[in-house]
């Protein structure tokens, strides 16, 4: 066993999310040999546009040159997203040409048999974000926590409301004493009977009460009711453990890339 996941490594349960990847709509989708570069429109946030490779991919470093040349015609960062499982040639070939790693960031996965019901912390109320305000007051979270350089602007509520439009969900956390947005997280639009878990952020004054875990658990809940059969998200260094707690479990690892002197832009 991989000591980095809680079971094997399952190939085609990997190959299965990277379909899931590449089928997320939304996008403006562009061919760069053996990738796919995926661009959101209105936003150059490094977390909107990225690039997957095809499985068992090898590209030659005509490839990769191609691939930069998209991201720069478009005035993107050239970053890649996906699991070295699938395509363990590219990381090399990536990094031969001057791409850096950001993250190795653990995969986790749940289904409807180990998703766990965990009440919200003390205090707390979880509530979907149903006003632009709330909306904005959202984005503003997830921005400061992930240290976005992207600004905030209504673009931001646009994209939020038509994800939850065409089948996605999000949330809100508020203090109840202060009124105050101390959390938020959502989902993408599912793919399939799958969906992915993104933007989970809690406010540093309310962490280690058991919030990350309580919004991702009731996101699951809500995604199984609807119909769905999995659930995945991205665990930030260090929080694989809350969201253990929420019935999640650790599958793969996911590489973030991108190339290097861009790193912070």
């Amino acid at each position: 066993m991989p000591e980095d996941s809680d079971r094997p490594i399952d190939l085609d349960a990997d190959r299965g999310i990277m379909g899931f990847m590449r089928g997320r709509t939304g996008r403006e989708l562009r061919r760069a040999g053996p990738f796919l570069v995926m661009f959101t429109p209105g936003t150059t946030s490094r977390w909107l546009n990225y690039a997957i490779p095809d499985d068992a991919a090898e590209p030659t470093a005509a490839d990769v040159d191609a691939l930069i040349t998209v991201f720069e015609g478009a005035s993107r960062i050239p970053r890649l997203e996906f699991l070295p499982s699938v395509a363990p040639a590219v990381e090399a070939s990536l990094l031969t040409r001057g791409f850096a790693v950001e993250e190795r960031l653990p995969l986790m996965t749940c289904t409807p048999a180990t998703v766990r019901t965990l009440a919200a912390p003390s205090g707390i109320t979880l509530d979907v974000p149903a006003t632009d305000a709330i909306g904005m007051s959202m984005a503003l979270l997830q921005h400061e926590i992930f240290q976005d350089p992207q600004p905030v602007d209504h673009g931001s509520v646009v994209r939020l409301q038509s994800t939850m439009e065409h089948g996605g969900h999000a949330l809100v956390a508020t203090d109840v004493a202060t009124g105050a947005l101390v959390g938020a997280a959502q989902t993408v639009v599912p793919v399939g009977t799958t969906n992915e878990i993104v933007g989970v952020a809690v406010a540093p004054s309310h962490r280690r009460r058991g919030l990350a875990a309580a919004m991702v658990s009731a996101l699951a809940r809500r995604c199984f009711e609807g119909g769905l059969t999995a659930s995945f998200l991205e665990a930030a260094p260090g929080a694989d453990g809350a969201y253990r707690n929420a019935g999640f479990e650790r599958t793969s690892t996911v590489l973030h890339i991108s190339l290097e002197g861009d790193r912070h832009a």
